[in-house]
């Protein structure tokens, strides 16, 4: 048993599609990249004829068409596909900004803006504990007289040196217990990078005065702006807090932030909300259509709100929306600048309260009930068959022999995940985990649309979602049947992806995409040795893998396009596993569900260095 045990280690983990082999550019989206890359270089000309309000707005229209390119083709701007035209870009940026400033007659504004980018992150992020009366660790991150002073530690800054720059090292530091913020997710690594930029140009202050609380703070340039905070009348049906501000921090917080503020506009808070974007306001109280934020989220104007077609606001969301703008824009909360994420966590712990004091009868009945009501959503009308047994609740428009196939496959893969993770005699999942079978495309495009609220890609046959509080657990199939192809390795292989992703992302755990899929991958292999399109996956990889530049990126989410990260993630757990045996590996799992980074668990487990441990995979892989 042990051997088979590490024999089945030496595949792996599962997660959301089905990736295919290759990377999809098509001959026009080559062609507009090129064209893109002539057109940012030809700004230049532009700012030798001092034509600088030409140069920005072609600087801004660049921008905006190569974020949408990106987001065509799956991958982030920096992407090197994309040919260094973001880094073109900002390049270009900044000698607008010196050829402007010279003949002005003034000192160049080089690199992010405190009072414009730094200010509004770090209020949001850090001055709830180093602020007030009494702020932690003697550290006032309030004004900008607080950074100067620093705290009991000692200086925060060493301008031109992030490096050596002690605000720096605590972002950073691997221990979550250690690391600032306390208590709160760690600064996303954009966000890091922005900081560490504004420090290595010299950390310049830019605001009026260094006494100026940082939420005060206005980006050199801007006009006063007066904010109005619409209060309750007491009569409302419709809650900001609780009905409006969750949806907006998951959908449009992420392009409407203090770093990224696409058209100007941040929504990082109500107070920013209220301030408006380059276009002006965008709430007007009481003024439904003639308010921008409605009309984009509305779809009253175009391009509509979210920018992303996978992720748009549902029924609910929308009804809710309208009904607050009727009533006022009223803020029923304390701070107009607390960020809207603390009210859509505020629902998720109330959320979690509410299942944590659920008995496993009441959790299985709340399963069954969800599951079905799911169903009837995504596909009104369309009978289902169920089937249950301790661990999962099965449903789907398949005989009810399929599913009982379907169960046996999960029951045996399920053993195999406790044995291999350790994951003791209890139940796995809370009320069971759903399975969702559709006997074909349009069922499963319907529950990614409705359910998920996204258009899935021809490429996706499967996904599985486990939430924290357990109030979803489901992984979601469409039956291809039980014959391998080259594009897809049948039913089976979807199951055992999808379940291994289910089963590692229990409690809320969070781990690199490219592990999760490719240990689900490789766990379907080892019970299915001669799929063809397992093998070719591997192929895929050894191609891909060729394109990487530094070798530490392949333990990187966001090296390869979604449609490859399955492929590479496929063949580095396998080579893992044969290189270091079933105990390591379970062991680096560990230390990255402990919060780990991939270089400090590769340190610890494998005592390597991660561009090294990268660059032999690369060489194994390549052959």
């Amino acid at each position: 048993m042990r051997f088979l045990l590490l024999l089945l280690l030496t595949c792996g983990l599962g997660i959301l599609v089905m990736p295919q082999p290759g990377y999809s550019q098509t001959a026009e989206q080559r062609r507009e990249i090129s064209d893109l890359k002539r057109e940012v270089t030809a700004i230049a000309g532009l700012v030798r004829k001092k034509q600088f309000a030409e140069a920005k707005a072609g600087y801004d229209a660049a921008e905006q068409k190569l974020t949408e390119l990106a987001q065509a083709l799956g991958v982030e701007p920096s992407d090197r596909k994309l040919l260094g035209i973001e880094a073109l870009i900002e390049k270009g940026r900044e000698s607008l900004e010196i050829a402007q400033a010279r003949a002005e007659g003034r000192e160049p504004r080089l690199g992010p803006s405190f009072a414009g980018e730094i200010a509004p992150l770090i209020q949001a992020e850090c001055v709830n504990c180093h602020g007030g009366a009494n702020p932690r660790a003697n550290l006032d991150l309030s004004t900008f007289a607080g950074w100067k002073r620093g705290g009991r530690s000692g200086p925060l800054l060493v301008p031109g040196n992030p490096a050596r720059s002690l605000l720096l090292a605590k972002l950073t530091l691997p221990d979550p217990q250690r690391r600032m913020p306390a208590n709160r997710p760690p600064l996303s690594a954009e966000n890091i990078r922005l900081i560490a930029k504004w420090v290595e140009a010299g950390a310049r202050f830019d605001g009026e005065s260094d006494t100026t609380p940082l939420a005060d703070l206005r980006p050199p340039g801007s006009p006063q702006v007066e904010v109005v905070i619409p209060r309750p009348k007491g009569n409302e049906t419709v809650s900001f807090t609780r009905d409006i501000a969750p949806f907006m921090a998951n959908l449009c917080v992420r392009c409407h932030n203090s770093n990224r503020k696409s058209g100007g506009l941040s929504l990082e808070t109500f107070y920013d909300m209220m301030k408006g974007g380059d276009s002006g306001p965008v709430v007007l109280p009481g003024n439904v259509e003639g308010s921008r934020l409605f009309r984009l989220t509305g779809g009253l104007e175009n391009p509509r709100m979210p920018n992303d077609p996978q992720s748009r606001i549902t029924r609910k969301n929308y009804e809710d929306l309208k009904k607050w703008f009727e009533e006022g824009n009223a803020f029923d909360g304390d701070d107009p600048r607390t960020p809207l994420r603390t009210y859509a966590m505020a629902n998720t712990e109330s959320a979690a309260d509410r299942f944590a004091r659920m008995s496993a009868e009441e959790f299985n009945s709340f399963r069954i009930e969800r599951t079905e009501s799911q169903w009837k959503r995504a596909v009104p009308g369309e009978s289902f068959n169920t089937y249950q047994t301790d661990e999962f609740y099965l449903i789907g428009n398949v005989s009810p022999q399929r599913l009982q196939q379907v169960d046996q496959w999960a029951q045996d893969h399920l053993k195999t995940l406790k044995q291999t993770f350790s994951g003791g005699g209890g139940p796995a999942w809370k009320g069971r985990l759903a399975i969702f079978v559709f006997k074909d495309r349009f069922g499963y495009d319907e529950f990614n649309q409705v359910v998920n609220n996204r258009r899935a890609p021809r490429e996706m046959i499967a996904h599985a979602v486990v939430t924290p509080t357990y109030e979803d657990a489901y992984v979601c199939l469409q039956d291809v049947g039980d014959e391998a192809t080259h594009e897809t390795g049948g039913l089976q292989v979807s199951l055992l992806e999808h379940l291994t992703a289910a089963y590692l992302q229990r409690e809320g755990a969070s781990l690199p995409d490219w592990l999760v899929r490719g240990t689900g991958l490789a766990m379907a292999q080892s019970v299915l040795r001669n799929n063809v399109y397992l093998r070719e996956l591997e192929t895929a990889a050894g191609q891909t893998v060729k394109t990487v530049l530094n070798p530490a990126d392949v333990f990187a989410d966001g090296t390869f396009s979604p449609a490859m990260t399955g492929a590479v993630g496929f063949a580095l757990v396998k080579y893992m596993l044969n290189n270091g045996g079933g105990a390591k590996f379970g062991n680096f799992v560990k230390a990255l569900r402990d919060g780990r980074s991939a270089a400090e668990a590769v340190r610890a487990v494998y005592n390597a260095d991660l561009a090294a441990l990268g660059r032999d995979f690369m060489r194994a892989v390549a052959r």
